[in-house]
């Protein structure tokens, strides 16, 4: 396959209000950053070094955690809220409706991507094995790129009209108990594991003070022992 800028990069708008989405945008980055490593990683998966699939299969690994607790956040949370202020709406509801079908979408490709590599892992390493996974990774990518676009242009700009700062403040706190300490650390230090160091700052301004100090002395340290893709 070839690896490619993934479509739909560029900034999210964050609709009419004041709802800061700071850490939205910034997930969706990471994903995006995430899959174009697995589209790298997809081209002679086959005759990868034992460590090197290792590496890789770390990477996959954490790129569908983050995905399934992203979209969980968004399915069980996010757009439930948004559904029962904008009810009122016929557009809102089609687009929070396109949101979820678009998420039950991937989940088959995610287990395409998987036997993709177990065959590519195979003895034989037979071509027809890897253009398998490139076409299961050309088939993620093509379909999480375009959800992750059509969210940023139509779903996260509802989020502004839709709810305050305080509310949206709230809701993330009823993400952050969902997930635990663990689980929200290891997201917090994929989230900023390549970016900028004026990103991170903006991110972690984001986090009570308690959490700040857990991620830089213990989350981030400890994200980083793992090797990925």
């Amino acid at each position: 396959m070839t690896a490619q800028r993934l479509p739909g990069s560029t900034a999210a708008r964050h609709g009419s209000g004041d709802a800061d989405l700071t850490i939205m945008t910034a997930a969706h980055y990471a994903l995006r950053r995430d899959l174009l490593a697995l589209a790298l990683s997809a081209d002679g998966a086959g005759q990868h070094s034992p460590d090197k699939q290792r590496s890789v299969a770390a990477g996959w690994e954490l790129l569908k955690r983050q995905l399934h607790l992203h979209h969980a956040a968004e399915d069980d949370l996010i757009w439930p809220a948004l559904r029962e202020r904008l009810g009122h709406s016929a557009t809102a509801l089609s687009v929070l409706d396109d949101m979820e079908a678009e998420h039950q979408r991937i989940d088959p490709l995610l287990a395409a991507v998987d036997a993709g590599f177990a065959s590519a892992a195979g003895p034989a390493g037979r071509q027809a094995d890897a253009g398998r996974l490139a076409g299961a990774v050309d088939a993620l990518a093509a379909a999480l790129a375009g959800h992750l676009a059509h969210e940023e242009r139509d779903g996260l700009p509802l989020i502004g009209v839709a709810l305050t700062a305080a509310e949206w403040r709230r809701v993330g706190f009823k993400i952050a108990r969902r997930n635990g300490l663990s689980a929200g650390g290891e997201m917090f230090s994929w989230l900023l594991s390549s970016v900028a160091p004026g990103q991170v700052r903006a991110v972690t301004e984001q986090l009570p003070p308690p959490a700040r100090v857990l991620y830089k002395a213990v989350w981030k340290p400890r994200f980083e022992k793992t090797s990925r893709w």
